[in-house]
């Protein structure tokens, strides 16, 4: 049975994620909680602004494919069994996959952007969607960074928190919107 604070939690991340608009289809994007040996994640199909009781599907980290988990359960796991992080939020952020379609890390312009990170990464793997390439990659990426970009899916980001996870996913596309409306306004837009 979840803990109703683990479920509060991320009933109010995913509410905040999808108001705004770092999840743009309904079903789309994943959350989870590690807690001890236990894993907490999205079903599968379910709505992240309307997360239910059932949505969260409770595992043991040494489980490899739970009944009804996000098809992104791995990638979730790989990061618990390789870093000391607590939370992991993956968001099909439009304007992080737009920057990272070029397939090379994003190199924020803006002051805010740069405060957070020198760049952001991005992996240019074969199948973006929960594949072996990205299990094997992200977790080293994901320490080093708290955040990864998978090219043309979307942004992964890891802390001690769902908040703080939160917080770098806004950060990411915050930083991956300016480089976007920079280029896209024509206006000299410089790292200087």
């Amino acid at each position: 049975m979840v803990p109703q604070e683990i479920m509060d939690e991320m009933r109010r991340i995913g509410r905040m994620l999808e108001s705004r608009g770092l999840i743009l289809s309904a079903r789309s994007g994943n959350i989870s909680m590690r807690s001890g040996n236990r894993i907490f994640i999205k079903r599968s199909g379910a709505m992240m602004g309307y997360l239910r009781d059932e949505d969260i599907v409770e595992a043991e980290i040494s489980d490899e494919n739970p009944e009804g988990a996000s098809v992104e359960y791995k990638v979730h796991r790989a990061i618990y069994l390789n870093t000391d992080f607590k939370a992991v939020i993956h968001a099909h952020t439009p304007y992080a996959i737009v920057e990272s379609m070029a397939g090379k890390d994003i190199e924020p312009i803006d002051a805010e952007g740069r405060y957070y990170f020198q760049k952001i990464p991005v992996l240019d793997v074969k199948k973006a969607i929960s594949s072996d390439e990205v299990v094997e990659k992200i977790p080293s990426v994901i320490e080093k960074y708290g955040v990864a970009v998978v090219r043309a899916h979307g942004t992964f980001a890891a802390a001690m928190n769902l908040e703080d996870a939160f917080s770098r996913i806004t950060e990411v596309e915050s930083a991956c919107m300016i480089r976007y409306l920079c280029r896209k306004g024509g206006s000299e837009c410089s790292t200087g």
